[in-house]
């Protein structure tokens, strides 16, 4: 069954993953079909945490990845493309008073300080759950640094699960060759 809280209720639309585009989904939209709320973030080469769902954004003509931008240059470049790119916490403010589960995607997070940001703002939220692809999970807690960021979200009670399956619990699985080898499909034996 379609979630119409992917991307923030905006998904397919030039508002996806915006607030304004948020906010058009409640105008529009009965609140009980909101299985729950869907964002992707991405960190910024200033070390700003955003919401955006492409690698790439258009700037001047040209397509340019977003983690070698700096924040203003990244909303400059969505100002051009008719869309204002909110901030992590912009949005987190917006979702905050919800009831619907929220679910936070990660798509590119490289510093320690966006980690524990996604920790301290998803801690006392228990209905909020980190998600990411194997992929993106990997780039995300490289090998090296893993066990400790298992240890800080375990801490905080924040979830890191599969995109897809969202009972799939991706620090637990990492853990395993087995576990990671069950956890890589985007779907398996309905699990």
């Amino acid at each position: 069954m379609r979630n119409p809280g992917h991307r923030l209720g905006a998904s397919g639309t030039i508002l996806e993953n915006t607030i304004e585009g948020f906010r058009e989904s409640l105008r529009v939209s009965s609140e009980s079909r909101f299985r729950y709320w869907e964002f992707d973030i991405r960190e910024s080469s200033d070390g700003v945490l955003f919401v955006y769902h492409d690698d790439t954004i258009e700037s001047g003509g040209t397509k340019i990845e977003t983690a070698n931008m700096g924040f203003g240059k990244i909303v400059e470049a969505g100002l051009e493309i008719g869309i204002r790119i909110p901030t992590f916490w912009e949005v987190v403010k917006e979702l905050e008073d919800r009831d619907e589960p929220v679910m936070v995607e990660v798509k590119q997070i490289s510093t320690d300080g966006a980690r524990k940001e996604v920790i301290d703002a998803l801690s006392s939220k228990p209905r909020w759950k980190v998600m990411a692809t194997p992929e993106r999970f990997e780039e995300t807690f490289p090998l090296e640094t893993r066990k400790r960021w298992k240890e800080e979200f375990d801490a905080a009670g924040v979830k890191v699960v599969r995109v897809g399956r969202h009972r799939v619990d991706l620090f637990k699985a990492s853990e395993s060759r087995v576990g990671w080898f069950i956890a890589r499909p985007k779907w398996f034996f309905g699990i």
